[in-house]
This record gives C-alpha cells, sequence and structure tokens, in this order.
C-alpha cells in the first residue's frame, strides 16, 4: 500500500495521490536526487505481477522516453522495486513529468467551449500524436482524461505506450472498469489493429465532446457505446457551431479510417485551415478509398458526400451529414463485407445459402466485437463512476458553475446540493451515476480520496436541472 511520505526506490518521495486507475495509482512526488516535482505511476499489483504484460510495459517505457515534443508529458524514468508493503517482489513504476494543469475533461465539465478554443486543443493535440506517429506509435487510448491543458492553455497527451501495454494483460483482472469505449475508434471496437487515423477518430470525439459538452453515444453498457461508434452517425452538433468546425468534426467521425485524416499531422494542418478561414482540405486517404472496399465486417457508410472531386476541400452545410447519391459509373465504396444484391430473380438454393453466410458472418463479428471490448473494460483507465480523469498532473477541485452544460432538448434530472452534503462521498457517487450522471471526485486537497466511505462530501457542481450524462464534480472532506 502507498502512503505519503514514503521513499520509493530509495529516490521519489510520494507527496500525495493525484489519480486512481484500473492500472494503478499516480503521484506527485520530489526526485530527491534530481530536486524536482515528478508525477509517479506505479501499477497494480496484479499487473506488476504479470509477467507478459510487465514485459511489454518495459518496451513502451522505453519507446515513449524517446519522444521529446512540448505536447507529450515527458518520461523521465521507469523501475522495479520490492520496497512496496504488500505488494508483489517486483512492483513497476513510471517516472514522468508533472504537468501543472487539468485534464481536459475538468474543463468540459465546467461547460463547452467555444470553437475557437476547440480548435486551438485539437490542433495542439494534433501535432503532438504526430511527434508518435511519424516514428510509427499509436496512442490507442486518446481521451479528456489523457489530454492536460496548462493554465497558459497549452496541452499535454499523457499515458503514451500504456494503452498498448494494456492489450496484453489478461482479462481475468478484476477490480478494473470501462472508461475508454466512449472514443473507441470503430476499427478497433470490430479487432483491427490500432493505426494513427484510430487516433485522430478518437480526437475527433474529443472536439465534439469540447463542443457539446456530452459524448456522441451514451450508454451504461460499453459494447452497446462501441457498436454505436461502428454502426450509428453521432448526434448533429448544436446549431450555433460554425460550419467549418462542424465540417472538421463531421469529416474525421467517419466509419472508415480510410476516409480520415490519416495522422495527428494531417488532422492539425486541417484544422489550422479552418482557424484561418480557409476551406477544409480532404483527408489525403479519401480518393484511394472510393470503390475499394475495406476488409472485415464493416457495415456502415460514410455520412460524407462520398466521392469529392480530387484537390477541391470538402465542404458541408451545418446540418446533420446524410447519405448521397452515387453518380452512375462510380463504384459506392462500401466499407463491410455486405454489398446490395444486385435485382431480380434468385434460384432458392442460392437465395438460402446468402442468408446463411450473412449469418454466419455477422455472428463472427459480434463475437470479435465481444471479445475486444471486454479487453478494452477490463484495462480502462477511470474509476467507478467516471471518477478519475486520468492524467499526470495535478488537477483543480474547484467547484463548477451551477449554469453549467444546458443543453437542450436533453433530459435533465435536479440536484439539490443540499441532499448530497455531508453524506459519505461513495454513496453520493452510486447515486448520482444512478440518475445517469458521470461523477468526479476530489478530496479538498485536489487528489483522489484515501477511502471514500470516510470522506463527506462538502460541495457539488453543478446543480439544479442538470442534462442527463453530464459530469458533476464532487468535493469531499476526510473524516
Amino acid at each position: 500500500m502507498l502512503t505519503s511520505g514514503q521513499l520509493l526506490a530509495d529516490r521519489y518521495r510520494l507527496s500525495k495521490r493525484i489519480a486512481v486507475g484500473g492500472m494503478g495509482e499516480v503521484w506527485e512526488a520530489d526526485d530527491t536526487r534530481l530536486d524536482r516535482k515528478v508525477a509517479v505511476k506505479v501499477l497494480k499489483a496484479e499487473l506488476s505481477g504479470d509477467a507478459e504484460f510487465l514485459n511489454r510495459f518495459r518496451i513502451e517505457a522505453r519507446t515513449t522516453a524517446s519522444l521529446n515534443h512540448p505536447g507529450i508529458a515527458a518520461v523521465h524514468d521507469y523501475g522495479e522495486t520490492a520496497s512496496i508493503p504488500d505488494g508483489p517482489e517486483d512492483t513497476a513504476y513510471l517516472v514522468m513529468e508533472l504537468v501543472e494543469g487539468e485534464p481536459l475533461a475538468a474543463i468540459i465539465s465546467r461547460g463547452r467551449l467555444n470553437a475557437d478554443r476547440t480548435l486551438d486543443l485539437l490542433e495542439q493535440a494534433g501535432n503532438a500524436l504526430q511527434a508518435a506517429h511519424e516514428r510509427g506509435l499509436v496512442h490507442r487510448d486518446v481521451k479528456p482524461g489523457n489530454i492536460l491543458v496548462t493554465p497558459t492553455g497549452r496541452v499535454k497527451i499523457t499515458d503514451f505506450g500504456i494503452a498498448k501495454a494494456a492489450d496484453a494483460a489478461p482479462v481475468t483482472h478484476s477490480g478494473m472498469v470501462m472508461g475508454t469505449a466512449h472514443y473507441i475508434a470503430p476499427e478497433q471496437a470490430l479487432g483491427h489493429a490500432a493505426e494513427p487515423a484510430s487516433d485522430v477518430y478518437a480526437l475527433a470525439v474529443c472536439g465534439y465532446e469540447c463542443l457539446t459538452g456530452h459524448r456522441p453515444f451514451l450508454s451504461e453498457n460499453a459494447v452497446t457505446v462501441a457498436m454505436m461508434h461502428i454502426r450509428d452517425i453521432a448526434p448533429p452538433l448544436p446549431p450555433d457551431v460554425p460550419p467549418g468546425p462542424r465540417a472538421l468534426i463531421e469529416t474525421t467521425l467517419v466509419k472508415d479510417p480510410r476516409q480520415r485524416y490519416r495522422n495527428g499531422g494531417e488532422f492539425a494542418s486541417a484544422v489550422g485551415a479552418v482557424r484561418a478561414g480557409q476551406p477544409l482540405p480532404a483527408p489525403s486517404g479519401l480518393a484511394m478509398a472510393v470503390g475499394t472496399p475495406m476488409a472485415g465486417p464493416m457495415t456502415p457508410p460514410t455520412p460524407h458526400a462520398q466521392h469529392p472531386h480530387l484537390g477541391s476541400p470538402v465542404t458541408h452545410p451545418g446540418s446533420r451529414p446524410a447519405m448521397q447519391p452515387v453518380p452512375p459509373g462510380m463504384n459506392t465504396p462500401h466499407t463491410g463485407a455486405f454489398r446490395p444484391l444486385p435485382p431480380g430473380p434468385r434460384p432458392p438454393g442460392r437465395n438460402r445459402a446468402v442468408l446463411w453466410v450473412m449469418v454466419a458472418v455477422l455472428l463472427v463479428a459480434l463475437l470479435v466485437l465481444g471479445v475486444v471490448i471486454l479487453r478494452w473494460a477490463l484495462k480502462g483507465d477511470e474509476v467507478p463512476g467516471g471518477a478519475n480523469q486520468q492524467g499526470t498532473g495535478t488537477t483543480s477541485a474547484r467547484p463548477l458553475d451551477d449554469s453549467t452544460d444546458r443543453l437542450p432538448g436533453k433530459p435533465k434530472v435536479t440536484i439539490t446540493k443540499s441532499d448530497y452534503v455531508d453524506h459519505p462521498v461513495d454513496e453520493v457517487a452510486k447515486k448520482l451515476s444512478g440518475h445517469g450522471l458521470e461523477p468526479e471526485v476530489h478530496s479538498e486537497d485536489g487528489g483522489a480520496p484515501l477511502d471514500p466511505g470516510q470522506c463527506l462530501v462538502s460541495d457539488l457542481a453543478p446543480t439544479g436541472e442538470v442534462a442527463i450524462g453530464s459530469r458533476v464534480t464532487v468535493t469531499c472532506v476526510p473524516t
């Protein structure tokens, strides 16, 4: 068990816990040799004790440490120590740059961001991801909790490589909860390998959340959310979102990765064009995707114009994307294995054979999806109820503005502060989750409560009429 004041590996003195997740704990610490503040991520005992996972984590830690970009939280050190009471023989830890700021998730919880700020954050994040993509690295877990924002507005992306290591963890670990299916790219949900375009999709989901105040697909069931990413078009952005940012997000949320911006750099360039008032450039892979079916059971067609002229910018009206007719003589760029049958009668036996083939393919796709989502669910890096927005930096626990997240057309629930103050924070978190809200829990010192059952709620916000799916920040005082 980790405690404040503990000296880790005879070097890092832990001061306060700043996050708890499915893979372990993050502590603010003092590097006693170099006299600097750092963030130390200590893996859970069952993960440190798994040889396959630990080897993958070592490799990823070394690779991530080689990344040098101002938009990526630096990795300073990696080690394994036996000095943790009740820990395994070798407990793994990762020492990272301590970012003075807060996760983008905490910023969004206080209300929607305007288009200008959203584009600024997306461009920075895209450029940071490009530093990894050009070296063949994929983050795999881009989400607001892994995007830190400093007081000056600079972006720092955290947890590079950790998600890939988590993919090697056995699915028998307990105590881990779902957190990242809300940002999973369709191809990942279907079991395909993650690629730079997968990170770009997740970043577009973050942008959608910035502009709306909520995620595009909401459900308490991880598999349901993943299926929505595979087959559903995201609900339209609010009417006040300008056409440029609207087109950017809609273009990037396509299901076929070949029709997205291929990496963080190309996405950042597109964001820059929108910020400069220029037409939105087409993704470079869009033309190649036309008429070339993607292998695998990707069934949803793209919601945008199917055949833009090469070299011309993609423009969109400010309305929800819709299916458009395909010009005569051009192949429809279906992304799945199912294609419309040509008209005309078919022999009954052949019809039955086609039907059984379709049923078999569907069953296989659902089986693959279930296995993939189970693995994602077991390695998710958030605590129950969305209380942890994972990051390596300190986070703010200040109350939220009661006027935030008033989203038209969404069901709301009435939250009265007096009904929750002076109650144990774990009970309050359960009640808020039962109302369809996402509690984010902090103790008054800004860290996660050491014992939620012995930490009484002192404040929560927003209150009043709160939209279902909104985050509610809960502050508690240890007793």
